[in-house]
């Protein structure tokens, strides 16, 4: 039997991409969509076509898009949206296999963008080539070193993680999201205003790729098949799960969505919600919930319980984060009796709960014992115990060691943890003092959040996302 090759392949897989714009100035962005290909170094073959420029970056730069000698799979166009016509007629003329359109400027901004939008549409129409955009910053593709971005972009971090944006609202947070959120990529693309291709393409390809293991969707309308969208979302979440980010909800949502990518939102938010969890999507409601579920979605597989215990520096805060739990649908384990017993070595000298367990005041009746970790070593055993949401701080007898021999200590220890099949979500109250320590975590796939809220949230969605799992096997 042929396997049926998608024609996304073409876009995160090009083997020659031109950038017909491209400029030789570092303070404009259309220089980066050159210079990051340049200096990921992109294996395939690169094109910059400037009129004004004979070579950008050592490379040597073309007039048009007409002139390049070889082929061309992957034309991305940074002009002016009134040239852009022009210049879709000669990536016809060129047989290039695939468009992208960044300029802004289409359907989104009323009658005349819109008649530009419509005669590209006409010139692709007969012509085979698919396009993504107008208004469109994309594809990514971290295995091929690929990036179509207005930002300097230095390193392309490999994972499962595979995003679907109706706007490039991720370019300019796209190092942070690498750097300080941690985050791995897979593949990335930025639909625009989905004047060809849309988010029903977009989530047939990555239900077909391999390399995805979690799905992200920001939308602000469906521009595809609707039953289509949704039939496919009961295909794939049995497999991968889908996080969904969808704006618009409200009627100055909506306003503010046409006016921006000329997004027409034709049905109820409470309708699209009902179909989304029919379909086995996990709803965000915005963009700190949108990244930290892919986060803990890329490190841990699903919760099968949703049983969890909790330990902070202060009573007060523990009561703070039982609630939480219960608004996430995870419940307070009940740590058995041989549990219990091991914790009362670490007990004040009056009884105290043993989950949520107070870090702060057993701390101050056991010096130089480490009770966090007598508390996660002790419930990673526990039958009764799913997951763990810890407060994070540096054990009082590491304070004399040096800071790499500390970290890899405390790294160590929760790999430990992890490794008995607990999942653990880590937060603390001061990152700008523990951002070396969070930055090794993360490279060990251990998430830290700057709350028990998020660290609690993150874990419920896992739970959530086993749930769906287990229905989808009849279990």
């Amino acid at each position: 039997m042929t396997e049926v090759r998608h024609f996304l392949e073409t876009f995160f897989n090009p083997k020659s991409v031109a950038i017909i714009g491209a400029s030789r100035n570092p303070r404009t962005a259309n220089y980066w969509l050159t210079a990051n290909l340049v200096n990921l170094k992109y294996p395939g073959r690169i094109y910059p076509v400037n009129p004004n420029a004979t070579e950008l970056l050592g490379l040597k730069c073309y007039p048009s898009v007409k002139d390049i000698e070889g082929e061309v799979d992957l034309a991305a166009i940074s002009v002016p949206a009134q040239s852009t016509p022009a210049v879709v007629r000669d990536c016809v003329e060129k047989g290039v296999k695939g468009i992208v359109i960044i300029a802004g400027g289409f359907s989104e901004t009323g009658v005349e963008g819109k008649s530009l939008q419509d005669e590209v549409k006409r010139l692709l129409k007969d012509s085979g080539i698919r396009c993504l955009g107008p208004n469109a910053l994309s594809p990514l593709n971290s295995a091929l070193d690929l990036i179509i971005g207005f930002g300097p972009t230095d390193r392309l971090p490999r994972g499962r993680l595979s995003f679907i944006f109706q706007s490039g609202l991720y370019q300019p947070r796209l190092n942070y999201l690498l750097d300080e959120m941690h985050l791995n990529l897979n593949k990335l693309i930025d639909l625009g205003n989905k004047m060809d291709i849309n988010e029903v393409d977009a989530l047939e390809y990555f239900q077909q790729d391999a390399s995805t293991g979690v799905i992200c969707i920001h939308m602000e309308s469906i521009a595809g098949d609707g039953r289509r969208f949704f039939r496919l979302l009961k295909e794939i979440t049995p497999q991968k799960p889908v996080i969904v980010l969808k704006s618009g909800r409200t009627p100055a949502g909506m306003k503010a969505a046409s006016s921006h990518t000329g997004a027409i939102i034709k049905s109820s938010d409470i309708v699209f919600d009902t179909a989304l969890r029919q379909g086995g999507a996990l709803r965000v409601q915005g963009l700190d919930e949108f990244f930290d579920l892919a986060k803990v979605f890329e490190y841990y597989p699903p919760l099968k319980g949703n049983r969890i215990a909790i330990a902070s520096f202060s009573g007060g805060e523990g009561v703070i984060t039982t609630d939480f739990c219960h608004f996430n649908g995870l419940t307070i384990a009940e740590p058995t009796s041989e549990s219990v017993k091991k914790l009362h070595t670490i007990f004040p000298s009056w009884e105290i709960p043993a989950n949520p367990f107070d870090t702060g005041v057993s701390s101050q009746f056991n010096p130089g014992i480490d009770v966090v970790s007598v508390f996660a070593d002790t419930l990673a055993d526990d039958p009764n115990v799913d997951c763990l949401a810890l407060q994070m701080g540096g054990p009082p007898q590491l304070a004399g060691m040096a800071p790499l021999e500390r970290i890899e200590k405390v790294v160590t220890f929760y790999r430990g943890v992890v490794s008995r099949g607990k999942a653990v979500a880590l937060w603390t109250t001061d990152p700008r003092s523990t951002k070396d320590m969070v930055d090794a975590l993360e490279a060990s796939r251990i998430p830290v959040y700057p709350s028990a809220e998020r660290a609690v949230r993150a874990l419920g969605a896992l739970y959530r996302y086993g749930q769906v799992r287990k229905q989808a096997s009849g279990g």
